[in-house]
Formats: C-alpha cells, structure tokens, sequence
C-alpha cells in the first residue's frame, strides 16, 4: 500500500513539475527580453543612504597646512581616526605635540547628517610623556559617497584625565571634505575559481 501512495504522489509531483516549469520558464523569458531595468537591479554601493564606511578627507585648520585623514564610521556608532599632522609618526615641527589614532561616536541626526565625536591621546613632542586629549567634535553632512564637514569644534585637555583636565586650549574650527573609499565591483574582478 505504500508504494502506491507514494507512486501516487510522485506522479502527482512529476505532473506539477511538467506544467510548472516550463511555465515558469516561459515568464522568465518575458522578463528577460522585456525591460532590463525592471530585470536587473544594481547592487546597492556603499553610499546608498547609509553614513558607515571609511572616507578619505582633506582637512583645513587656522594657521596649518591641508592635511590628509582617514575617518571610519563603524556600524554601531563607533568611530576610529588617524591623520597625517597629530599623529605619532607625523614630526611635525608646526605642532608641540603628537597624537595617537582617534576614537569615538557617532549618530545620525537626520537623513544625511551625522554627529561625531572622537579622541586622540596627545603626547609632548619633545619628552613623549602623555599631556592630555585632543577631542574633535563634528556635524558633517554625507550625501552618498560624499562627506562634507559641516562644522567643528577642536580643543585639546590638558592633564592625565580626561574628565577632569588641568585646563583647556580652544583648537578652533576645522574643515574637512572628502570621499568614500569604495570597492569597484565589475565583472572583470571576478574570481576564475
């Protein structure tokens, strides 16, 4: 008796199959030579709404040369920062001190802004020694793959506590516009696997 019923459905099955496929397959051959557009879909790029990602800036500050920076907005509001003036290996001789890389927040505030705040350890530059934070704290607006610094404000806490410093010197303002760093992904980039 069983091998009836399951002769039975697997007739059942065969027949589904014998009308359904080819049915299937004639409507996606309508869709094929029909409108591409409605067909194939670009895959969404980095920029497509959405701030997380890594942007290439080129920061201006008062009395201080262009400098390159690498900030990354993580998904989960968290940020990480190095650039080429206040950092460890930058020597720069315009600078009495030398930063590390920077951490910190951020948050969407509307649909193409974000507001940031991140920290960098400052060290003297002549003895090394920890002397306290340079916090940057930012409203940048980014429109696709476009990051444009709306406004800052930079001051570097003097004193091994950050909550609590010695005293505070105004950086002042600055800006900073830049692009996402994006991965091309065309058809000859493929793996020959």
């Amino acid at each position: 008796m069983k091998s009836k019923s399951t002769l039975l459905f697997l007739s059942i099955l065969l027949l589904v199959l014998m009308i359904g496929v080819p049915t299937a397959q004639a409507q996606f051959r309508e869709l094929n030579e029909g409108d591409q557009d409605e067909v194939v879909r670009p895959l969404p790029t980095a920029g497509s709404g959405k701030p997380e990602g890594t942007f290439a800036l080129t920061v201006t500050a008062p009395g201080l040369p262009p400098f390159q920076e690498l900030l990354t907005l993580q998904k989960g509001g968290t940020v990480s920062e190095t650039n080429t003036l206040v950092h460890a290996n930058s020597a720069n001789p315009l600078l009495p001190f030398n930063g590390s890389d920077g951490y910190g927040a951020w948050h969407k505030t509307d649909d193409d802004t974000v507001a940031l705040k991140f920290v960098k350890l400052v060290f003297d530059g002549e003895t090394n020694e920890h002397a306290g934070y340079l916090v940057v704290e930012a409203t940048a607006l980014i429109e696709g793959d476009n990051f444009v610094n709306l406004e800052s404000d930079v001051n570097i806490l003097i004193g091994p506590d950050f909550f609590n410093p010695f005293f505070v010197i105004p950086f002042g303002a600055t800006d900073a516009v830049g692009k996402r760093i994006t991965v091309d992904l065309d058809d000859d980039d493929e793996d020959d696997d």
